[in-house]
């Protein structure tokens, strides 16, 4: 590898190849970075976008995959992952990918309006199927492409009239300390102690996430009841965890 790919500008490089249409270049420069640098999740989301500009979407699917398993907060992903799934008809993982995707972002319409589509297509083939076939259901049909994220399908956990289990079960399995930061900057206090109390019943060591309870106690000045009470439990179930700030 040359001198100027062996440090994480190379990523600059392939950006300015895929911008020129230098796929094959671009995919070789991001490829041999990686060799190097194969947890820089950056070059990853890089390396997914010329393959699925080059039209090789399951080795960009793959790309993605593997980025918003080791980084659930990762929002270019799972779009391109919607966008995926939606082309190959996995109805369910895209359907899944939306709901994590407003998890973050409630606001997004675009986001909204194509999660409303992609399940009315499944009911609408859901129903056909039901039509032709006599059966209740529809089965999904195994997954083409081994070690692909094996995502519930939102069709298994609720119906239109239970989002909101959908929506929690989402926050379970992507809950992150910066998912409670997304909430606190957009003024949603109450989500982002929800957010970084959970943390903490999982990890009652996790410093980081401490600190921003404690700072929210002592600046925001809100919810501190409910707060200063879970830290107590907190402090009382796991004693000596707990550092004064």
């Amino acid at each position: 590898m040359d001198k100027h790919r062996t440090d994480k500008f190379f990523i600059a490089i392939a950006e300015e190849h895929i911008k020129a249409g230098m796929l094959d270049e671009a995919i070789s420069v991001l490829k041999e970075g990686l060799q190097t640098y194969p947890n820089y999740l950056g070059a990853r989301v890089s390396l997914g976008k010329a393959y699925l500009e080059k039209g090789m979407v399951h080795e960009a699917m793959r790309e993605f995959e593997h980025v918003v398993q080791v980084s659930p907060d990762n929002l270019l992903a799972h779009r391109k992952l919607v966008s995926i799934y939606k082309d190959i008809g996995r109805f369910d993982d895209a359907i899944k990918a939306c709901e994590i995707l407003l998890v973050f972002n409630p606001k997004d319409k675009e986001i909204a309006d194509l999660l409303s589509n992609l399940m009315r297509e499944k009911m609408e083939k859901v129903s056909q199927h039901e039509r032709t076939t006599g059966e209740d259901s529809i089965t999904s049909s195994p997954r083409q492409e081994a070690g692909t994220i094996d995502f519930t399908s939102s069709w298994e956990i609720a119906d239109l009239k239970g989002r909101e289990k959908v929506h929690d079960k989402v926050i379970e399995e992507f809950v992150t300390e910066t998912m409670g930061d997304i909430y606190i900057t957009q003024g949603d206090i109450k989500k982002g102690i929800d957010i970084y109390m959970r943390i903490i019943e999982k990890e009652p060591e996790n410093e980081s996430v401490k600190k921003k309870l404690f700072d929210l106690t002592d600046k925001k000045k809100l919810h501190i009841d409910r707060l200063q009470g879970f830290l107590d439990k907190v402090q009382k179930n796991k004693r000596g965890a707990w550092k004064g700030y």
